[in-house]
Parts: C-alpha cells; structure tokens; sequence
C-alpha cells in the first residue's frame, strides 16, 4: 500500500470514537474520494478542548490555501489571466486543474482537500462554525487520516 493522501477532517461528536466513526462512515459512503485504506492516526487528531487544536487547524487551513494558489498559478501558467480566458481553456491538464481548483472552493472532498469541514462541507472554516466550537469545544475534533491505494496508478481517486 502507498501513502497517497492525508486529510484533517473537522467533526462534531461526543467523544474521539464518536467522531472517528463518522469520518469511517464518510469515507466508505462517499463516491468523490476513493482509497483502497483509511486509516486513522490517533495521535494526530485533536479535540477543541487541547492547546494543538486551534494551531494544527490554521495550519490545515493554511495547507489548503497553498494548495489552491498553486493550482491557480498553474491555471495562470496556461494562459488563464481573466475570467474571458475560461472560455479557451484546453481539454486535459489545464481543464482538470480548473476542475480541482473548482472543488476545492465548492466543498467537494478530493485528494487535495488538506483540511476538510464535514459539518459545511467545505474546505474552510466558516466564522458561524468556528463560534460554535468556541462556545462547545469538547464536541469538535479535528481527525487525522492517512489514506491508502495498492498503487497509486491504480487509484479510483475522484469520480465527479
């Protein structure tokens, strides 16, 4: 098995088991993202109510801005300077990075997402949501997985 995706997934649940359950669920449930393994690794997850979770959730924050700027510098390197320039985009590479930086701002899970917000199913922390783990800390956690493919040519890796 390769190591071909790591995500900080942010849930709201009872406890570490609770919340660890639902990411499995999603992860199985899902036809966006497919792995062959998910593996969650418990000493990198954290609960609201620890020192970590505020800096590791900027930081996956962060992970997935690097990520979209790079993207867009990739779109920028095609020729894309406006919005106009869309309607000339090529079909393969430059197509499926507009489709990327598209899901990355639309909420659609991908090998990407860094950082992913299952409660608002997106890819960022919307002011409402970061009151409320403010508010309730210990019901929100941050979940580390490590996912899985036999090989990563072989990976059923997005399916929209």
């Amino acid at each position: 098995m390769h190591l071909i995706a790591q995500h900080k997934i942010l849930v709201s649940g009872d406890d570490f088991n609770n919340s660890s359950r639902q990411v499995e669920k999603f992860f199985e449930r899902t036809k966006l993202v497919i792995y062959d393994s998910v593996k969650i690794v418990e000493h990198l997850c954290y609960s609201a109510a620890t020192e970590q979770f505020q800096q590791v959730l900027k930081d996956a924050l962060q992970q997935n801005k690097k990520t979209l700027r790079a993207l867009i510098q990739e779109m920028e390197n095609t020729g894309v300077q406006t919005i106009s320039d869309l309607l000339a985009v090529q079909q393969g590479y430059p197509s499926k990075t507009l489709h990327i930086i598209a899901h990355l701002l639309d909420g659609f899970v991908g090998i990407d997402s860094y950082f992913y917000n299952l409660l608002d199913d997106s890819h960022w922390l919307p002011a409402e949501t970061a009151a409320a783990i403010h508010r309730s800390p210990d019901r929100y956690w941050l979940i580390h997985i490590d996912c899985y493919s036999a090989t990563p040519d072989e990976a059923a890796l997005l399916h929209t």
